[in-house]
C-alpha cells in the first residue's frame, strides 16, 4: 500500500509541475497576440526582409509538388528556410498578415519551454526545470525577439530541443532518443547555420564519455566474423534443442525472415533505394542543378549520404551505430538546403571573421574592449543586471565545492555528466563569439538556456531555506516586473521606478534595455513614426484618381521607420501596381 501511495503523489507532483509549465507557455502566447495586436510599427531593414521571406515561400508552395518544395529549400542562398516556411502552415490557417507572421513564432515558444524544463528535470528535478522554463521566458532579449522575425529565438529552442534529446540519448544508448537527436540536428541546421557552434562541445563531450570507440572496435571486421560464427553456432544449437524435443519449425516463415533480414541488411539495397529517392528528388529538380555551385556533384553526394545512413541504420543494437545514425541522419537533413547552397560557408567566414559589428568600431584583439563586449551584453540587455546577479550567486553557489576541494582538478573530474554539458553549452559558445569580429546582443542568445538551468540549480541548491526562498520569490517577482513593464505602454510607472542615480555612477536602470526589447507602441514605436503605409495610401489614391494603371515610387529616405525593406514588404502583395524605385541606399543608417 505504502509504494502504491507515493507513486501516486508522484504522479501527482508531476501532474502538478506539468500544468503549471502549461499555463506559463500559454501565458507568453497570450501575451505576445495581445503585444501583436497593440503594436502597428516596422522597423529596421531585417525585420521586414524577414517578413518578406515568408511571403515569398508562401508563393512558392501555392502549389505542392517536388518541384516547389526543392524550390522552397534551396531558394535562399545564404539563410536556411526552417523559420520562414513555418509561418507558411500559419498563413494558410489564419490568412496572411503580419501578426500571423509573427506569431507563428509560438511553435519556438512551445519546444523552448518543454525542452529546458525537460532537461532541468532530467538532470536534476521538477523544481529545477519549471523555474528554469520561467527564467528563460522572461529573459529581457528572449520575449523580446519572440516579438519579431528574427530565426535566432527558433535558434534558441532548436539548440534546447538537441540538448534534451542529447541528454535523453543516454550517451548513445538509447537509440530511439538518438534518431530524434539525428532530426533536431538537422532542423537545427536548417534553422541557422552557428547552431553548431552551441551543440558541438556537449556532443563532443558526450561522445568522449561515451562507448563509442570500444563499440567500433567490437564492430572490426575480426570481431564481427567471431561473433558471426557464435550466433550461427548458437542458431545450430537452438536446431539440435528443438529437433531433440520434436518441434518442427515453420521453413516457411524461418525462409521469409531470413530473406527479410537479409534485404534490410544488404548494402546494395541500400544504395538501390537511396539511388531511388534522390532520382525523386533531384530527377524532378535536374534542370535546376546547374545553378549550383556543385552542380551535378549534389546528385551523387546525396547518393552516397543517404546511402551511408539507411547501411548505418541497418546495424541495430550498439552503441557505434547509434551515434553515426544520429550524426547521419542530421547531415541528410542539413543536406537538403546545404549541399545546394555550399557557398554560404563564405558568407559565414565573413559574418564570423570578417568584421561585421554592429557599432562599426573596427573592434580587434588588441582592443581591450575585444574581450568584453559580449560580457557586457549579459549583464544588459540580455539578462538585466538582476538576473545577472543571480546567476553569479548560483554560479558561485556551483563552483564553491569544487574550489574549496583540496584537489580542485580531481574535483573538476569527478564532475557529473549534467554539470559539463551544461557548462560547455554555456562558455564554450561564449568564447566563439567572443573571438570573432562579430557584435549583435542577439548572436549568441541560444547559449541563455544554459544559464537559466545553471541559476535554477544553483540557487534552488542554497542549504539556508529561508534565504534560498527568499531570493526565488524576489527573482520571480522581479522577472515578472520587468516582462510587463516592457510588455504594456502604461506601465510607464514601473520602468520609472527601475531607474536609479547612483552617485559617481549617474544614471542606472535595474531593468534590461536594448534594440530588441520594445514596447508595443511609444518611443520607438510609435505609430506616428510608421509613414511608409501612409504613403502607399496617398499614392494609390493618384493613381486612382489619375486613371493611371502603374506608377514609380521614387524613396530617399533610409531610416529604421522608412527604408526600402519597409516598402517592399508593405507592396508585395497590397500594391502589385507601384514599383519602387530605391534612390536612398539600404542597410544601417
Amino acid at each position: 500500500m505504502i509504494p502504491r501511495a507515493r507513486s501516486n503523489d508522484s504522479r501527482t507532483s508531476a501532474m502538478i509541475y506539468l500544468a503549471a509549465l502549461v499555463l506559463l507557455t500559454a501565458f507568453h502566447l497570450v501575451n505576445n497576440w495581445v503585444y501583436f495586436l497593440i503594436r502597428v510599427n516596422i522597423r529596421d531593414w531585417d525585420r521586414p526582409a524577414h517578413l518578406v521571406r515568408t511571403l515569398i515561400y508562401s508563393d512558392i508552395l501555392g502549389a505542392v509538388n517536388i518541384r516547389t518544395f526543392f524550390e522552397a529549400f534551396t531558394w535562399s542562398w545564404n539563410r536556411p528556410p526552417l523559420r520562414h516556411l513555418v509561418a507558411v502552415p500559419f498563413y494558410r490557417l489564419f490568412g496572411v498578415s503580419t501578426d500571423v507572421a509573427l506569431m507563428s513564432n509560438s511553435v519556438f515558444i512551445v519546444i523552448l519551454l518543454f525542452s529546458v524544463y525537460g532537461i532541468g528535470k532530467k538532470m536534476y528535478d521538477r523544481r529545477v526545470g519549471l523555474m528554469a522554463a520561467f527564467l528563460v521566458s522572461t529573459y529581457p532579449v528572449l520575449f523580446g525577439i519572440s516579438r519579431l522575425s528574427y530565426v535566432d529565438y527558433a535558434l534558441t529552442a532548436m539548440v534546447s530541443l538537441s540538448i534534451y534529446l542529447l541528454v535523453r540519448c543516454n550517451r548513445f544508448r538509447n537509440r530511439g532518443f538518438c534518431l530524434l537527436l539525428g532530426l533536431s540536428f538537422g532542423l537545427g541546421v536548417l534553422t541557422k547555420w552557428p547552431f553548431i557552434a552551441f551543440v558541438a562541445a556537449p556532443v563532443a563531450y558526450v561522445i568522449a564519455r561515451s562507448e563509442i570507440v570500444p563499440s567500433l572496435i567490437k564492430a572490426s571486421p575480426t570481431r564481427l566474423a567471431s561473433t558471426l560464427s557464435s550466433r550461427l553456432d548458437s542458431a545450430q544449437d537452438v536446431k539440435d534443442m528443438q529437433s531433440t524435443a520434436g518441434i518442427k519449425p515453420s521453413r516457411t516463415h524461418s525462409a521469409l525472415s531470413s530473406t527479410l533480414v537479409r534485404l534490410i541488411k544488404s548494402p546494395l539495397v541500400h544504395i538501390l533505394l537511396s539511388l531511388v529517392l534522390n532520382l525523386i528528388w533531384y530527377g524532378a529538380n535536374w534542370d535546376r542543378l546547374s545553378d549550383f555551385a556543385l552542380g551535378g556533384w549534389i546528385f551523387l553526394l546525396s547518393w552516397l549520404l543517404v546511402a551511408a545512413t539507411f547501411y548505418v541504420l541497418s546495424r541495430t543494437g550498439a552503441v557505434w551505430s547509434n551515434f553515426l545514425s544520429a550524426v547521419l541522419i542530421g547531415a541528410c537533413v542539413a543536406s537538403i538546403w546545404s549541399l545546394p547552397n555550399i557557398g554560404f560557408l563564405g558568407r559565414f567566414a565573413e559574418v564570423a571573421y570578417g568584421g561585421v559589428n554592429i557599432d562599426a568600431r573596427g573592434i580587434g584583439p588588441l582592443d581591450p574592449y575585444f574581450y568584453a563586449r559580449y560580457l557586457t551584453l549579459l549583464v544588459d540587455p540580455q539578462l538585466s543586471p538582476l538576473y545577472f546577479v543571480a546567476f553569479l550567486v548560483a554560479f558561485i553557489v556551483l563552483v564553491g565545492p569544487v574550489l574549496r576541494n583540496p584537489s580542485p582538478l580531481r574535483a573538476l573530474r569527478g564532475l557529473g555528466d549534467e554539470a559539463w554539458i551544461l557548462s560547455l553549452w554555456a562558455f564554450i559558445p561564449f568564447l566563439i563569439f567572443t573571438f570573432s569580429l562579430t557584435l549583435n546582443s542577439r548572436f549568441d542568445i541560444a547559449l541563455l538556456p544554459s544559464i537559466a538551468l545553471i541559476t535554477a540549480r544553483g540557487l534552488l541548491k542554497l542549504k539556508r531555506l529561508a534565504l534560498k526562498w527568499i531570493l526565488i520569490y524576489l527573482l520571480i517577482l522581479g522577472g515578472m516586473v520587468q516582462f510587463l513593464a516592457y510588455s504594456y505602454d502604461d506601465l510607464d510607472w514601473l520602468r520609472e521606478r527601475g531607474v536609479m542615480n547612483l552617485p559617481a555612477i549617474g544614471e542606472v536602470s535595474l531593468l534590461a534595455r536594448g534594440g530588441y526589447i520594445e514596447l508595443p507602441a511609444s518611443g520607438r514605436t510609435d505609430p506616428g513614426y510608421f509613414v511608409p503605409p501612409r504613403v502607399l495610401q496617398v499614392v494609390s489614391e493618384d493613381m486612382a484618381a489619375d486613371g493611371r494603371e502603374h506608377v514609380q515610387l521614387g524613396n530617399l529616405v533610409n531610416r529604421t521607420y522608412s527604408n526600402n525593406a519597409i516598402f517592399n514588404y508593405l507592396m508585395y502583395d497590397s500594391y502589385p501596381a507601384i514599383e519602387l524605385r530605391e534612390f536612398a541606399r539600404a542597410g544601417w543608417e
